[in-house]
């Protein structure tokens, strides 16, 4: 009885995980620990059915790839591509070259607080969108061709830390 109750407990703590599919990423266990410490930009793992985390006041992300490398810590410079979006889908600004990424220390109010607060925690090789509310972007202010109290949209793929 105590097994069959045990085996319940394990199908409905599954169900609650975001499911990750393939196991193209096999090679790269194959190497063993410590050898891909760094990740692979380009490589991890897809998220099925991805499912929007809130992260307060308003900020979301939404994991469409789950990266190989280490997680990104505040201090450290990361290198990303991204596309930045208005809610009509207008694209305002793209950074989509692996050649010259965009890159920033995180943490240290380089960017809008939204893009800090939302790439923290990114894996090397992972995609992410991140849904920024108008207080954590640029506010009440029209910056370029972005209006005044806008909700930005950036899908990010984090290629490095440095």
């Amino acid at each position: 009885e105590a097994e069959a109750e045990s085996k319940k407990k394990k199908k409905k703590r599954k169900k609650k995980v975001q499911e990750v599919e393939g196991n193209e990423f096999a090679a790269l266990r194959s190497l063993g620990p410590g050898r891909n410490s760094a990740g692979l930009a380009g490589v991890g793992q897809s998220v099925r059915n991805p499912k929007p985390r809130h992260l307060g006041g308003g900020l979301s992300v939404k994991d469409t790839m789950i990266g190989t490398g280490p997680p990104a810590p505040l201090g450290r410079t990361v290198k990303l591509l991204y596309e930045g979006t208005l809610k009509d889908g207008t694209v305002f600004d793209k950074k989509d070259k692996a050649r010259s990424p965009f890159t920033f220390r995180l943490g240290l109010r380089e960017v809008v607080a939204g893009m800090d607060k939302g790439v923290e925690g990114m894996k090397v090789g992972g995609h992410r969108e991140i849904k920024i509310p108008p207080a954590m972007g640029y506010g009440n202010k029209a910056v370029g061709p972005i209006p005044p109290n806008s909700t930005l949209t950036f899908k990010v793929e984090l290629i490095a830390i440095v």
